[in-house]
């Protein structure tokens, strides 16, 4: 502890001069892959919904100074949080067989079929600060102090390395420059798009998820991306263009590593990785809808020519949101598609051409916020036989069709809605009914005062009879 708090008075003291060295580290810091989420994974948990610019929830204002002269003010925020979180991991019986070939070829496996224990025991600690400079321009920077008693469920031995049990996580760090009906966001930014809310948003696909990353915050396993983003005012309509030089991929579940057996490296930072973006937002009547499109490096792995280690191609995706507004109710529409570079869909090594659509509603009862939605995930030139499964598998492309139905929740209760529960479940069958995943995950949060919280938040997922379980416990003050 002494260690995080002398960490906390350097960087707050360092912080305002030396802002734009820290971004520029923090970009090549391990574990802060971009597109990294979420988000998805080829764990199964893809489709992960993310979130954008800075949530006003996210902290409380701690201090501002303001000069009128100028017009520039500038505030500190964050929270504190003491947290316990406990996981356990059951693979299933054919999980389990496949990691034991993979032992008798010399490979590194999980040293049990059942594995449970604390995996972070510490504190969390958000920094932010955010300024104005009047209506030209806004400064955003946020990151997270973490410290960690605990060890990974899949870490040999306990480590007395006071720096391992430490770590500096940026969450964004952006200015953006207002010009009349232009904006220009410069730096790591989330970038949130589709209408839906919970586990499968198709169109929500530019940022990286991180699902290694434990947190009762949901979206801190999305992964900002560096890059320069311009929004252009059309009448009533926007335009969006992105552009990310270096991308990064998503960081998968730390039990899906095993699969792959040969050496992975991350992409090569270069022109060739880069990644751009554009989307079209347009309102008519009571229609909101947004055309987008994605051309660069796809945030889930292919694999080398052995087929024994990852490798990253390039994907371009098109996408559609539509959002209809009936009085209480939202009638929403979200679909992507994926152009690979198997055009013809014959490289065993290589993702096939594919696509994911969701269509439901969102509706309001006694105060609390329903998403319901069902959708498809579908995959082109589908090769079923057995030969071309275990590829498939690491491909994230295990079946030619997959349905799902995925809800969100988000409600208060007791007096000054001093208790809120937010539940977000998913379901998974394949084309022939059986179901083949399951996700659930819900948040307790009780107010004890003001910026003084208690959060609970359990997880179970179930993949292909694989079974993981969270429980994050944690006291969160907000300054």
């Amino acid at each position: 502890m002494k260690h995080l708090i002398n960490i906390t008075l350097i960087v707050f003291l360092m912080f305002g001069v030396y802002l734009p060295a820290i971004a520029d580290d923090f970009d090549d810091l391990a574990g802060l892959s971009d597109d990294h989420p979420v988000e998805d994974t080829d764990s199964g948990l893809d489709g992960l919904a993310g979130a954008g610019d800075p949530d006003p929830d996210f902290s409380e204002e701690l201090g501002a100074e303001t000069d009128d002269t100028s017009g520039i003010s500038l505030s500190f925020g964050g929270y504190l949080k003491i947290l316990g979180y406990w996981n356990e991991e059951k693979y299933s019986d054919s999980l389990w067989e496949y990691y034991q070939g993979l032992a008798m070829g010399g490979h590194e496996v999980p040293q049990e079929q059942k594995l449970s224990g604390f995996n972070n025991v510490g504190t969390r600690m958000q920094l932010k600060v955010e300024g104005y400079l009047a209506d030209k321009a806004r400064l955003f920077s946020a990151f997270n102090l973490n410290y960690n008693l605990a060890q990974s469920l899949h870490e040999d031995s306990t480590s007395n390395d006071e720096e391992d049990k430490s770590e500096i996580r940026m969450i964004e760090s952006f200015v953006e420059i207002y010009d009349n009906s232009r904006t220009w966001k410069i730096g790591s930014q989330i970038v949130t798009w589709g209408y839906m809310e919970g586990f499968e948003v198709p169109t929500d696909r530019l940022n990286a998820r991180d699902e290694s990353y434990k947190s009762t915050e949901y979206e801190d396993s999305k992964l900002a991306s560096t890059g320069i983003f311009l929004t252009q005012a059309i009448g009533n309509q926007q335009l969006e263009l992105i552009y990310i030089p270096v991308t990064k991929p998503n960081v998968a579940p730390e039990f899906t590593n095993y699969l792959y057996t040969g050496t992975d490296e991350d992409p090569e930072k270069k022109p060739d990785n880069s990644k751009w973006a554009t989307r079209f937002v347009a309102t008519v009547g009571n229609l909101d809808a947004t055309l987008s499109f994605i051309e660069g490096l796809d945030n889930d792995p292919d694999l080398n020519v052995s087929g024994d280690a990852k490798v990253y191609n390039r994907v371009r995706s098109p996408g559609l949101d539509l959002q209809v507004n009936f009085g209480s109710f939202l009638a929403k529409f979200s679909g992507a598609y994926y152009y690979t570079e198997d055009t013809e869909g014959d490289d065993p090594n290589t993702k096939n051409h594919w696509g994911k659509y969701a269509a439901g509603v969102e509706f309001s009862v006694s105060g609390s916020t329903i998403n319901l939605y069902a959708g498809q995930e579908v995959i082109e030139n589908y090769d079923d036989s057995e030969a071309a499964q275990s590829k498939n598998l690491l491909l994230g492309q295990l079946r030619e069709r997959t349905d799902f139905v995925s809800g969100h929740i988000n409600a208060d209760f007791l007096t000054g809605n001093a208790l809120n529960l937010v539940l977000m479940a998913a379901g998974y069958w394949d084309e022939e009914g059986e179901p083949v995943q399951s996700i659930y995950k819900m948040t307790f949060k009780y107010k004890l005062a003001d910026g003084l919280e208690v959060l609970c938040s359990p997880m179970y997922v179930n993949y292909m009879e694989s079974t993981f379980v969270d429980w994050q416990a944690e006291v969160k003050y907000s300054f």
